[in-house]
């Protein structure tokens, strides 16, 4: 789904090595040297390329708005592929071996050669007669922070992304927005030394960075699982953004939690879905010595305003995404590029709302998981489980 869809998947990027400030026209350029290509009229199998946000048809980016709101940087990725049906694809082959032996009456079979042959010809016939299926994902780059949010989730996908990024603009670093760098984000300077204690990295590797700091993840929702059902769930705003701060706001998780640990017969996945009542299962796995890797968190300011993700703690990224949606009113005299940047600011608020609680969130945790305090607050949320 898209930035301005009522829900989106976010993956967080920061980028390195940009220049202050950025030439416009320059990255305009760059994007348009790599925009989408239609395989529509060829029997290519796969396009990737840059496209307008506003208009997935259009690569060009030849106007300042086609790609600029304010400081935000904003396209999307555009993939078309063809994909032939297995059963198709075998139906065809046998069809054509057929009519091969047909014209070969002194065989009795077909050749190894003639085989690969046959598949190729079968792949390449129905692939000219299959029309692209095209897919998007937006891409809003801040460029005031460099803070890069990228509209999908899916491994593959990112690593299209990442790929035509750094070769779009090569003088740049797109590094994932890994856990522990939000945690150094988020907490004041007086206790960025205690974080880097805990940093059980042994390199600057983005991977090993997210891989040996899988506990960051994990002890934030297994004390967000106990907060919410041993507190008010009363939290207010510590950092910066467009919410005020101290302003209050709840946060609490709900209908679905993923656990993940190992057993006899190798690592076991558990979902809890749905409304639970006392989360007997989840303790029971929690004491088991799983792990909670996956949650649905809600926020919200009362009882219209709510925000709703799904976390994943390896690597903090928002999934189905859920933010209050206030259309702006629209006019039939209104200028519709002028309407259309209303829709992506009102949208981008609720966003960057929706973020600046989640980090507040993650500030609190953070303050007593670095503190003298956890070691009592470990021990209380291990009573609590056996109870």
């Amino acid at each position: 789904m898209g930035f301005l869809a009522t829900s989106a998947s976010f993956c967080y990027f920061q980028i390195t090595g940009a220049q202050n400030p950025l030439v416009r026209n320059e990255l305009q350029e760059k994007l348009a040297a790599e925009g989408f290509r239609s395989i529509e009229q060829s029997a290519d199998e796969l396009s990737t390329g840059w496209v307008e946000l506003d208009n997935y048809d259009n690569s060009e980016f030849e106007t300042e708005p086609s790609c600029w709101r304010d400081h935000y940087f904003c396209f999307a990725l555009r993939q078309d592929r063809r994909k032939v049906p297995a059963a198709l694809l075998k139906r065809q082959i046998i069809q054509l071996g057929d009519q091969f032996l047909a014209n070969k009456p002194d065989l009795n079979f077909i050749p190894k050669a003639e085989k690969e042959q046959i598949r190729d010809q079968a792949r390449s016939s129905l692939l000219a007669r299959t029309l692209p299926t095209p897919s998007f994902y937006d891409v809003i780059w801040d460029t005031e922070t460099q803070l890069l949010r990228f509209c999908s989730l899916g491994q593959s996908t990112i690593d299209s992304f990442q790929g035509l990024f750094h070769q779009t603009f090569p003088g740049l670093r797109l590094q994932l927005f890994h856990p522990l760098a939000r945690a150094a984000k988020v907490i004041p300077e007086q206790q960025q030394e205690q974080l880097q204690q805990t940093n059980r990295a042994q390199t600057e590797s983005v991977l090993e960075q997210i891989e040996a700091n899988r506990w960051l993840g994990v002890d934030f929702l297994q004390w967000l699982f106990y907060r919410t059902l041993n507190s008010d769930s009363r939290y207010q705003v510590t950092t910066s953004g467009p919410l005020l701060s101290g302003q209050p706001f709840t946060a609490f998780l709900d209908n679905r939690l993923v656990l993940v640990g190992g057993g006899q017969e190798g690592a076991q996945k558990i979902v809890v879905a749905g409304p639970q009542d006392h989360y007997l299962e989840v303790k029971a796995a929690l004491l088991q010595g799983k792990q909670l890797e996956e949650a649905t968190i809600h926020l919200q300011q009362n009882e219209d305003d709510g925000w709703k993700l799904t976390l994943k703690g390896e690597k903090f990224q928002f999934a189905s995404y859920r933010t209050p949606m206030i259309r702006p009113e629209s006019d039939p005299n209104d200028d519709p590029q002028a309407e259309a940047e209303a829709a992506f600011f009102t949208k981008l608020a609720a966003i960057e709302e929706g973020e600046q609680m989640f980090e507040s969130l993650l500030k609190d945790f953070l303050q007593l998981r670095l503190s003298d305090l956890w070691t009592e607050e470990q021990n209380s949320i291990a009573s609590w489980l056996k109870e």
